[in-house]
């Protein structure tokens, strides 16, 4: 029987997947306390049902001691941020996205398309002919690090630090960390918070033209209108900003470009036709998108699939393996960029928590493309495909590192 957080499923989970969508497309999973859903037209049913299944979580799944899932119950649900943006519905989920919705919509990034394309020039001015790199540390991180940091309003300067809180909140979230790791990262994020709290403070007294001004000035006028944010509410906002706005993004510029380097025919179809790059970019999303997964709860007993499930019961969306659903996608586990319903996947979500940063991790994938594209001739990948890995994490897919050879 399938292990969903051995160490072997989680690097590869493909097989895993595809025995789900033809044996038990909606799955108790044995002794864990939670179901998976893996087929697409399953995903959207339960995406465009948000009061049935809802963001708003009472329990986490963990590996236990013995490297078996588990539901559990956490003090984490408990506090006010757990109700915030992805985790929470109704009119506070709808107030968070409005106070920073019109920052992230596609028109506002592709207004700052040219920022990113900057950085990412910068990036790839260092990378000489004929040597490797790593293009996860010199390229995926720099490019999102630096695109928050000043999108937000933050200091540049706190660039590392902000790197290393949100690897820590990932380790928080990911399902997989031991409880050594767990506290650890556990006082690492409560640094992380504080930190952003006084930043946070700061900025109400003076507000700027960032991220974080928006979210100061909807703090104070808040003051005297109902539905407006409380300080709290906008520091939770700001974390999830923070973690959700780089880690995806870095998944998502590694999976690009590893694809792209491992096929020699790619490469030169996106230096010959720049166009295709945004076409690139989806499939990239499709196959290999760092959103691998989520959790929903059931607000009611519903069905789903022929499977019964009692209100209360916790849902594992499997993002992943709806993207390669044969009864959605020709020939899915190919990469191909003629396909009809390019967009037609589910990689940033659907319904109403659709990923707010889909804009923005679309745009700084394909300008990290076009820096590389433009001035290297030959990229390839300098190592075996089959000796990469990936950061262990149950809900974000994104390599460790990324060694590529330049032509």
């Amino acid at each position: 029987m399938w292990n969903p957080v051995a160490p072997e499923v989680v690097e590869n989970p493909f097989p895993f997947w595809a025995w789900l969508r033809e044996e038990a497309p909606v799955w108790e999973v044995p002794d864990a306390g939670y179901f998976t859903i893996s087929r697409y037209s399953d995903l959207v049913e339960v995406s465009r049902d948000s009061e049935t299944f809802s963001s708003e979580l009472l329990a986490v799944v963990q590996r236990d001691d013995s490297g078996r899932p588990r539901l559990q119950k956490t003090d984490l649900v408990r506090r006010p941020q757990a109700r915030v943006l992805g985790v929470a519905d109704g009119e506070m989920h709808a107030r968070h996205r409005r106070a920073v919705g019109r920052t992230f919509s596609p028109s506002r990034m592709e207004r700052m398309s040219n920022l990113a394309l900057e950085i990412a020039e910068r990036c790839v001015a260092d990378f000489s002919d004929g040597s490797e790199i790593d293009a996860i540390e010199a390229l995926a991180i720099p490019i999102p690090l630096e695109f928050m940091t000043r999108l937000l309003g933050l200091p540049l300067e706190d660039r590392p630090r902000l790197q290393a809180w949100t690897d820590h909140a990932m380790c928080m979230a990911g399902g997989l960390a031991t409880a050594e790791e767990l506290g650890q990262s556990g006082a690492e994020t409560l640094r992380f918070q504080a930190y952003l709290e006084e930043r946070f403070e700061e900025e109400l007294a003076h507000p700027g033209q960032e991220v974080m001004g928006d979210l100061a000035r909807a703090v104070r006028a808040g003051e005297n209108t109902v539905g407006g944010l409380e300080r709290w509410e906008a520091v939770a906002v700001l974390f999830q900003l923070v973690v959700g706005g780089i880690e995806t993004t870095v998944g998502l510029i590694g999976a690009a470009v590893q694809h792209a380097a491992q096929t020699p025919a790619a490469w030169s179809k996106l230096r010959e036709s720049p166009e295709s790059i945004a076409a690139f970019v989806e499939e990239a999303v499709r196959l290999d998108g760092p959103a691998t997964g989520n959790l929903r709860r059931t607000t009611r007993d519903t069905e789903l699939g022929g499977v019964r499930l009692p209100q209360g019961s916790t849902v594992a969306l499997l993002w992943g393996s709806a993207n390669r659903d044969a009864t959605e996608f020709s020939e899915p586990d190919r990469f191909i960029l003629e396909r009809s319903n390019i967009k037609g996947h589910l990689g940033f979500g659907l319904g109403k928590h659709f990923c707010l940063g889909a804009a923005l991790a679309r745009m700084e994938t394909r300008v990290a493309l076009q820096a590389l594209v433009r001035v290297k001739e030959r990229v390839t990948l300098a190592v075996d495909t089959e000796t990469l890995r990936h950061k262990p994490n149950l809900s974000i897919r994104r390599l460790q590192s990324l060694p590529i050879a330049l032509g």
